[in-house]
């Protein structure tokens, strides 16, 4: 066959198999399975009970409340406090003591709604939380089933529980889409320091050895 004829005869079987190739998604788990976050509101009712402090286990609460946001927090905490015409003064003061107990768990960001302007319930309040949480994919699926293919592609749950396991073990689910801002520490030298440490050794540095200067005596007579 003339070389030209064979040239052509071969055109139609590669363009074949360039339609074949696999999707490159399949091939990076990053992809195929992504892992994101989305913003949430954990919400807690507390109820105001006339000459009464709060309760250790509405105090708890709190504690939990302030240390989700310090994790977590997606913005500022609101307490929305429900009072009738003539009682706004209690509830302010009912706000103040569930802001007083986030505070005292770290929390500085928080704003306060009171009275009929909230649409809250006379008396009760509700403290909400806006937060990050991971979206992570949901594994154990084999669309393209576990034996290899044309496009040697990997099955479709490969690398799934890589991916779901790393945002489920994120401390901020927000660092999933984000990166935080640096601290200006100097990494190198925070790991000498925790390297020494370590083994025990001082985490000082090293003091520089002084020499005594002496008059140079080139080119005298």
């Amino acid at each position: 066959m003339p070389r030209k004829a064979s040239v052509i005869a071969l055109l139609p079987l590669l363009l074949a198999a360039a339609g074949c190739a696999a999707d490159m998604a399949e091939h990076d788990q990053r992809i195929s399975h992504p892992v994101t976050a989305e913003q949430k509101t954990a919400i807690a009712l507390f109820d105001r009970v006339d000459g009464q402090d709060l309760s250790a286990f509405d105090r708890e609460r709190l504690g939990r409340l302030a240390a989700e946001s310090l994790k977590r927090g997606a913005g500022p905490v609101r307490i929305i406090v429900g009072a009738r015409p003539g009682e706004e003064a209690a509830g302010h003061d009912f706000a103040r003591t569930l802001a007083d107990g986030l505070r005292a768990g770290g929390v500085a960001d928080i704003r306060v709604t009171v009275a009929g302007e909230a649409g809250g319930e006379p008396g009760a309040a509700e403290v909400r939380v806006p937060v990050w949480v991971a979206v992570v994919p949901d594994c154990g699926k084999f669309e393209r089933g576990i034996t290899p293919d044309y496009t040697n592609a990997p099955n479709s749950n490969w690398g799934c529980s890589i991916q779901r396991n790393m945002g489920l073990m994120v401390q901020n689910p927000a660092d999933l889409i984000r990166a935080r801002e640096t601290s200006g520490r100097d990494a190198n030298r925070a790991s000498d320091v925790l390297g020494k440490y370590g083994k025990g050794e001082a985490t000082g540095s090293a003091a520089e050895a002084k020499s005594s200067g002496s008059t140079s005596s080139v080119g005298s007579k």
